[in-house]
């Protein structure tokens, strides 16, 4: 029942002042929309990171050019002297590499294998001319990366043995080229060569950081000739299975680096990635972010608990002689401590709770404009409403405390 008169009391008090109190509970606002708005918009960034790269198959492995001291490379806590960049210019992934690996007899946990030879060239469209990416790769390609004919018909093995001049283009580069029209059996000019159309991909999804949609397609041998590449940029393998991925990534290492004649591992010239690598990383550098970009956040808070601590202290001088009067007739020091914290609790409370309404629409409305959606967990409110209170009690101790110890007499007294 003391602690109902307390609340009933120290919501008069904050009512007396309508203006004050809400100035001063605008620091919470600000503090607790930030954290609320930023942490739901990492962890928004990293599940759309994830969606993507796992998009790329928990049994899929990509051979890099470059060397890179293991994993570490994928690791942003690691100093950059811990690390050898890639280098994709100076490719040394060849044509035999991809064929000794898809031996399946001394790799029977690879189902399917694909080099990818990167490049681009110019295309006029009728919104005027535009690069778009173009990709040597083998019909094991569109197998690992879901890719489905839509019209037309897809590379075969004697494309790639022929090195025949012949494209499949992905749905949306379709579309932008020949609009309605049906684009099968005509000529489209790459680096000054022809290509036929043979072909065009279903609509799919991105996988990874690239869009198949907007890519054009041709055979691996091809490319070689047309963008006079005789290396690989990548190679993409699947595995049989996800269990097995750990095994036949060393199986990969222990081939390539017998290709390439190396006999100490640490110096290879490639690196083998798989998705479970990438997702660690992005993990990693995402709960970097978003540390710091909270830990910024957390300022605002900061701020808005001196702002509380500063009006109560002038609440304490203006309510002194109320003080007086309270401890004269009988209030003790416990009931004005409790009173004042409770003020200050309440004051953060609300602007914790006005906080997170805003964060979250903030956060819900910039979903249009990010391409991904933020996501805004208990746990983050949980945390946002304990922060609130804690700043309440921390900044609001000093000020109760001040009041609880003032002399009946002197506050009496006090003009």
């Amino acid at each position: 029942m003391r602690y109902w008169l307390l609340i009933n009391q120290s919501l008069k008090a904050i009512f007396v002042n309508k203006a004050r109190s809400l100035l001063t509970v605008l620091g919470i606002v600000i503090g607790i929309a930030s954290i609320i708005s930023l942490v739901s918009l990492g962890a928004g960034v990293k599940v759309s990171i994830s969606d993507r790269i796992l998009a790329l198959g928990a049994s899929n492995l990509t051979v890099v050019p470059g060397a890179v001291a293991g994993a570490r490379a994928l690791d942003p806590t690691k100093a950059p002297s811990q690390t050898r960049g890639f280098t994709l210019s100076t490719s040394s992934l060849t044509e035999q590499d991809v064929l000794s690996l898809a031996d399946r007899k001394r790799h029977p946990h690879i189902k399917y294998i694909s080099g990818e030879i990167t490049g681009s060239t110019i295309i006029a469209t009728d919104k005027g001319d535009k690069r778009f990416p173009v990709l040597g790769v083998s019909p094991d390609y569109f197998a690992i990366n879901n890719l489905t004919i839509k019209r037309g018909r897809s590379l075969t093995q004697s494309h790639i043995d022929e090195g025949a001049r012949v494209l499949v283009l992905g749905n949306r580069l379709a579309a932008d080229l020949y609009g309605n029209r049906d684009p099968i059996g005509a000529a489209l000019n790459i680096e000054g060569m022809d290509y036929r159309i043979i072909g065009v991909f279903k609509p799919a999804e991105e996988s990874g950081l690239a869009d198949p949609n907007v890519q054009a397609y041709i055979p691996y041998t091809s490319a070689m000739e047309t963008f006079n590449s005789p290396n690989f940029n990548f190679i993409y393998i699947q595995a049989t299975d996800e269990s097995v991925v750990p095994t036949l990534k060393r199986d990969i290492r222990k081939t390539l680096l017998k290709n390439h004649q190396i006999s100490n591992s640490s110096l290879a010239d490639f690196t083998v990635i798989s998705s479970g690598d990438i997702l660690s990383a992005v993990d990693s550098i995402t709960d970097i972010l978003t540390s710091m970009l909270t830990g910024i956040a957390a300022i605002s808070l900061l701020v808005g608990g001196i702002g509380i601590m500063n009006i109560m202290l002038v609440s304490v001088s203006e309510r002194t002689r109320e003080i007086g009067l309270r401890k004269a007739v009988g209030a003790r020091t416990v009931d004005i401590l409790n009173q004042f914290l409770i003020e200050a609790v309440l004051l953060t409370l609300t602007g914790g709770i006005l906080g997170i309404v805003l964060g979250f629409l903030i956060a819900r409305g910039s979903e249009s404009y990010l391409g991904f959606t933020p996501i805004v967990t208990v746990n983050t409110i949980l945390l946002a409403v304990g922060a609130s209170t804690m700043i309440g009690l921390i900044f609001g101790v000093y000020p109760a405390v001040k009041a609880s110890r003032l002399n009946p007499i002197d506050a009496l007294r006090y003009e």
